[in-house]
């Protein structure tokens, strides 16, 4: 049996062989503080000597006893803190040389160059605090600080595993955490296994490294053990640096923090694509596409590339763009980007068009902002006159992520693929998916370039990233009419979930009828529940024991996800369960066994509205899903959560609809987590899918196919322009337009193009009222005009197309008018739009006098033009009697919006505030709290208040001017701050601070430690010498700041 001690001195070699200096932890007590502190005192004063020359040590010392000194006994908060100084230095020191400047130098505490580091791999350190005494095995030190902790168990023995070593660092935590305050990563092995992690990781989420030093994965066995592989791969003292100051990371969420360490397939594959990308700024501009299994960690691995590209100095701080699906703008994506700590900017999100030109035409460097691919829309102005989108930024420092880039989200959706390059034309392009690119998926590859780096289902598998996943077949027997085969009702099936809302308007309302009488057939769904029922509690059984948290009493509820074909069948399924199982369901959304959970609104009938409910009240039940002690363990869904969804308890999904493709595999992955205990997750197919998979995991073994995306000859452009319009037909077949265009009337053309467009934006037509991340009629519309504009261009000398070319000019002249509904639509602040506002904008096109002539919504509404000048209480009365009044409230908040933002220019503050108010409003009209008539009354309140916002500084003595009154806001910001000090103090404080900025404002503070370390001393200098409550000066240091960088560039120009 090979013993502990063996594997350390072993492990000794090998870190010997890298450049650690082996030692014991004998010989090296002498050179602590005291057995309760791991760090190496003396050697971290050299090390502060050798990185800092010129600083004194008399302030060295002085710097070293405050960084060494915990704040607290929060183990993790001191980790994070003390991290924060490994990545950025030390900004807390101050002092006057000897010629009289002051000095306020950032201290580096490790270098990313090896050699000017201290390296020791020390063997059995002892450890004493009040009665705990311990030994670690080994301890590996950079420049005296402990920056890894290793626990070695005996190979061969039957109760070393790896999860007792594990439960041993969970112990040394509890007893010494804060001598845990500088360990970066922990190490476990059970001389078989060996992974790595932080000191708070979960076990599931620790990782082996079994690559080489390309990434490439490597045999491990007796041979060539995992703690070989690992301690070379992780412990490589450049590497080691760089996983230190680049690849752990810290989440924060109302007061909540994660610690989280990149595994290898996320370091390799982040390195290569910033070394990709480095290539493709001076060449192509394609750096490429990182291909990493969902639930493998592609969401931090964006992150992380982020924040380097962000801080490469041959990057000069790039402007970052992010495009997510349309649905996921406000995803778990962002969520990820804005908990995370390790980023040097907020990122954003830009919801506008107007405002992401606005600020990638404006943003000289930085910048993190989240969008769609659609707001790289054309205007209408644009549309109409044939312009291409503008030229945003000619920079090179432009880098777009695109999240998911498939076909089905990016194919040149209505030109914006182009509209993108035409804004940004030097911009790199990378793209991060979770499933393989179709190798049909010609114009991705095209865009992107090819994989970067490939990360599949049997590496996240064999490493522990990911459980597997096994398959089930149950079918449960479906009744066909004779006229229908199992093939058309898949094809009916897929037709169903393009994009549509199956339970009130489909886009083909038989469809929908079909699946509900066949898949829904109350005999079926009686049969289905029971065997859900039955299945579920057999499995259930099986892996609640593994699930259990210890010896702990508690009962752990695992998950599991029942997706049906339509919502009608999700509604009457869930009947038929707690007909069965009636302790199941409660009433309350935080109580119950079983839930359904789809989107709708108040025209819904039952039985799909009785689980319509907002959004805020699905997101209580996505939360519960998460919690693997609550007692919910049912889900009944459609579309919503089948993707952008983790639940790490779920590990069950029964399927009863037939999946394809990247939207099969996606759904696959929500039980794919790993979650303590959990060994696998099982499909269980009630739909025929066993083709449907294999088809789907063809993709994941065919990775370098390519295709040449271009040479198709004119011949093939008719052909698909015939197909466009056949496509087309069948889009518009709900309304005769070609009737109305015969009809001989003097507005034939504009009565039968304004009811085309009325026929693809009204609510009411089928296929336009659709559950979240479907497309609408309209948006295939879209989609398939834009195409077919493109291949008209290619295919328009055709003599075949000659008798299509009242066609082609009929579909183009829609997209022409549809685009600048939409553009109007989105101009305010991209969020869904109400009813209401369709409707109105259905009602514009119908009030037009020319072919495409419509541009003044004001005159449609039958209302003036307005302006917070003319604003009275009559011309708010003629926006309530307006012909409709709900194109009224839109105007109306949209000069809101446009006043608001000229008159708080770059006044955080008062931005935000103006900006929630509008917003709150708008949410609470959608909602139906307030009616028409009380939204504009609102309103017009609001723009009051606006109206006077260029004035309130002139009520100061003396006054304050623009810059004054936003710092003076910033620091009224917090209610007690501004009860306690007074308006008088504040604006004496506020005049201060400008004249800070204006005594800085011939350097680019921005972009220097330095200079913002020196304004950071000055902002809480001023705001202990007015005696500002020191519980509230961190948050406004924060904002203060922020403020400053708003208008720094006023004082820079």
């Amino acid at each position: 049996m090979i013993l502990e001690s063996e594997w350390e001195t072993t492990m000794l070699d090998w870190l010997g062989e890298l450049g650690w200096e082996p030692t014991t932890g004998s010989a090296v007590e002498a050179g602590r503080k005291g057995l309760d502190d791991l760090v190496l005192s003396d050697v971290f004063l050299h090390a502060l000597r050798r990185l800092n020359p010129g600083v004194p040590d008399t302030f060295l010392a002085q710097a070293q006893a405050e960084m060494l000194t915990p704040k607290s006994q929060d183990a993790l908060a001191e980790n994070k803190a003390f991290h924060a100084l490994l990545a950025h230095g030390f900004h807390g020191l101050a002092y006057v040389d000897s010629s009289g400047a002051e000095q306020t130098p950032t201290l580096r505490l490790v270098s990313p160059n090896p050699d000017e580091n201290a390296f020791h791999a020390v063997q059995q350190v002892r450890i004493v605090h009040g009665q705990n005494s311990r030994r670690f095995d080994v301890v590996l030190y950079v420049n005296g600080l402990p920056l890894a902790v290793v626990e070695l168990k005996q190979a061969g023995a039957a109760n070393a595993t790896i999860a007792k070593a594990h439960a041993q660092i969970g112990t040394y935590l509890a007893e010494f955490g804060t001598a845990f305050r500088s360990v970066v990563t922990t190490v476990i092995s059970d001389g078989i296994s060996a992974q790595y992690g932080t000191p708070f990781t979960p076990l599931n989420h620790y990782s082996p490294w079994k690559v080489d030093d390309f990434g490439t994965p490597v045999e491990t066995g007796p041979n060539t053990p995992e703690l070989e592989t690992l301690t070379y791969g992780l412990f490589d003292l450049r590497r080691f640096l760089d996983m230190v100051l680049n690849f752990t990371a810290f989440d924060e969420d109302s007061g909540h923090i994660t610690k989280r360490i990149a595994k290898p397939h996320q370091y390799f594959a982040v390195r290569k694509a910033v070394d990709s990308t480095l290539k493709a700024i001076d060449s192509t501009g394609k750096a490429g596409v990182v291909w990493h299994t969902q639930g493998s960690g592609k969401s931090m691995e964006m992150e992380l590339y982020a924040n380097l590209v962000m801080t490469h100095p041959e990057l000069l701080n790039p402007t970052i763009v992010v495009i997510t699906d349309r649905t996921e703008l406000d995803g778990q994506l962002f969520a990820g980007f804005r908990r995370s700590t390790l980023l040097p900017e907020t990122p954003v999100q830009v919801t506008r068009r107007s405002e992401l030109r606005e600020r990638l035409a404006n943003t000289a460097s930085g910048g993190i902002y989240f969008t769609t691919l659609q707001k790289f829309g054309r205007s209408a102005a644009e549309r109409d006159s044939g312009l291409d989108h503008p030229m945003l930024t000619d920079r090179r420092n432009v880098i777009v992520m695109v999240d998911e880039a498939h076909r089905s989200h990016y194919d040149d959706l209505d030109g914006y693929a182009r509209h993108l390059k035409d804004a940004l034309p030097n911009a790199t392009l990378i793209a991060f998916t979770g499933t393989p690119i179709s190798t049909a998926d010609h114009d991705t590859r095209a865009v992107f370039g090819e994989y970067i780096d490939v990360y599949d289902l049997s590496r996240a598998v064999d490493d522990g990233v990911t459980v597997p996943v096994y398959f089930e077949q149950r079918l449960i027997n479906v009744g066909l009419t004779p006229d229908m085969t199992s093939e058309d009702l898949d094809r009916i099936a897929d037709e169903t979930t393009e994009g549509l809302d199956d339970a009130e308007r489909s886009r083909i309302e038989k469809s929908v009828l079909v699946i509900n009488a066949i898949y829904g057939a109350p005999e079926r769904l009686h049969a289905l529940a029971a065997d859900i029922v039955a299945h579920w509690e057999a499995r259930r059984a099986t892996v609640e024991p593994a699930l259990r948290d210890g010896d702990s009493a508690t009962t752990p509820h695992g998950k599991a996800m029942i997706v049906g074909a339509t919502r009608e069948i999700c509604a009457n399924l869930y009947t038929e369960i707690t007909r069965l199982r009636p302790e199941w369901h409660n009433d309350d959304i935080t109580k119950g066994r079983i839930k359904v959970v789809y989107s709708g609104n108040a025209t819904d009938t039952e039985p799909i509205r009785n689980h319509v409910r907002r959004d805020s009240e699905n997101q209580v039940i996505k939360k519960r899903l998460t919690d693997v002690n609550d007692e919910i363990e049912l889900v009944i869904v459609k579309d919503m959560m089948l993707t952008g969804f983790d639940a790490p308890p779920l590990h069950t999904l029964y399927l009863d609809r037939p999946l394809k493709g990247a939207l099969l595999m996606q759904t696959l992955a929500r039980v794919n987590r790993t979650f303590r205990g959990k060994q696998d997750g099982l499909l269980v197919g009630y739909a025929p899918l066993a083709e449907n998979l294999r088809e789907a995991l063809d993709e994941y073994t065919e990775t370098d196919k390519t295709t040449r995306p271009v040479g198709r000859d004119v011949d093939e452009a008719a052909g698909a322009t015939r197909d466009l319009l056949n496509a087309l037909d069948r889009l518009l077949s709900g309304y005769d337009w070609m009737g109305v265009l015969r009809s001989g009337t003097k507005s034939a053309r504009r009565d039968a193009v304004a009811g085309a467009v009325e026929y693809l934006r009204s609510p009411s037509t089928p296929g336009n009222r659709v559950d979240d991340g479907e497309e609408t009629l309209a948006d295939r519309y879209r989609k398939l005009s834009a195409r077919l504009a493109r291949m008209w261009a290619l295919s328009a000398g055709s003599q075949t197309l000659d008798d299509k070319r009242i066609d082609v000019n009929f579909y183009e002249e829609v997209r022409v008018w549809m685009a600048k509904y939409d553009a109007k639509e989105r101009e305010a602040n991209g969020q869904p739009v109400p009813d209401e506002v369709l409707r109105l904008l259905r009602g514009l096109v119908a009030d037009a006098t020319v072919s495409s002539g419509i541009t003044d919504i004001y005159e449609a509404a039958g209302i003036p033009k307005p302006s917070l000048q003319n604003l009275t209480p009559a011309m708010v009365q003629q926006f309530k009697d307006a012909t409709n009044p709900h194109l009224a409230i839109e105007a109306l908040r949209d000069l809101l919006v446009e006043e608001a933002d000229k008159a708080t220019r770059k006044n955080l503050v008062r931005n935000r505030d103006f900006s929630e108010r509008i917003n709150e409003l708008m949410l609470r009209y959608t909602n139906q709290q307030l009616t028409s008539a009380q939204v504009i009354s609102e309103l017009a309140e609001l723009a009051k208040s606006i109206s006077e916002e260029n004035a309130r500084g002139a009520k100061f003595d003396p006054p304050l001017n623009h810059e004054e009154i936003a710092f003076y806001d910033a620091l009224a910001n917090d209610p007690g701050a501004l009860e306690t000090m007074g308006d008088d103090v504040l604006a004496a404080m506020a005049h201060d601070l400008l004249a800070i900025v204006r005594k800085d404002s011939r350097t680019d503070w921005t972009r220097r430690d330095d200079v913002q370390a020196k304004l950071r001393s000055s902002v809480k200098r001023l705001l202990r010498r007015h005696k500002y409550p020191p519980s509230k000066q961190p948050e406004a240091v924060k904002l203060v700041l922020e403020q400053m960088e708003a208008i720094a560039p006023d004082f820079q120009a």
